[in-house]
């Protein structure tokens, strides 16, 4: 799907809960740039959402920037809750050492 309409339906008000979070995963495996990157931080900070979209949002924000080889520590830090600990989690199981910086840049996380 293009990215025009992944973005559609995130902002569709009449989209279900699946449908969006299918709209995250689609864009977190197929768009691997700095618009998905804010993209999915926006919503990932959106109370409106269901927790499974927010931590769908952490999870591939996680593997973008596992696939891309390139974390952005600052952005990772406007995470919280859920989309945190789901970005964190694989952060840390393939990256060991960005999680360290990580917790060194923001050692109020530990």
């Amino acid at each position: 799907m293009k990215r025009d309409k992944l973005l559609e339906i995130l902002k569709e008000s009449t989209a279900t809960d699946a449908e969006i979070d299918d709209a995250v995963i689609e864009l977190g495996l197929n768009f691997q740039d700095a618009e998905t990157v804010d993209t999915l931080i926006r919503l990932s900070n959106d109370s409106n959402y269901d927790e499974m979209i927010i931590a769908s949002c952490g999870e591939y924000l996680g593997h973008i920037w596992l696939t891309t080889q390139q974390i952005n520590y600052e952005k990772l830090s406007h995470l919280k809750g859920i989309a945190l600990s789901e970005a964190l989690s694989q952060i840390k199981a393939q990256r060991p050492d960005w999680y360290e910086t990580y917790l060194e840049l923001y050692p109020q996380s530990k």
